[in-house]
C-alpha cells in the first residue's frame, strides 16, 4: 500500500469514527467514499468501495429520521470498517 492510499483510507476510517460519534452524518461519509474511490483509481489501486457507497445510497434516499439514517449506515459500513482494520497498518 502506497502512503497516499494509507491517507485516504485512514481519513475514510477517522470518517466512520466520526459517524459513530455523532460529528458527522451519512451524507459527510458518502461523499467522502465516493472522493475516496476516485482518488483511489486515480492512484491505480485495487481497493473497491463501489459496494458500500451504494449501499448507502437506499439509506440516504429514505425518508427515515437522521437518527435511524446514522444506526443504517452504521450497520451497512461495518464491513468497510473490519476490511480498512484489517488493511491498514497498526499505528
Amino acid at each position: 500500500m502506497t502512503e497516499k492510499e494509507q491517507e485516504l483510507l485512514e481519513n475514510l476510517f477517522d470518517s466512520l469514527d466520526r459517524l459513530f460519534d455523532r460529528h458527522c452524518r451519512i451524507y459527510d461519509v458518502h461523499d467522502l467514499m465516493v472522493a475516496t474511490e476516485i482518488a483511489l483509481k486515480s492512484l491505480g489501486s485495487t481497493i473497491e468501495l463501489a459496494k458500500d457507497i451504494n449501499g448507502l445510497k437506499p439509506i440516504i434516499r429514505s425518508e427515515r429520521s437522521e437518527e435511524d439514517k446514522r444506526e443504517q449506515a452504521l450497520t451497512v459500513t461495518d464491513s468497510l470498517r473490519l476490511r480498512l482494520n484489517d488493511i491498514l497498518p497498526e499505528d
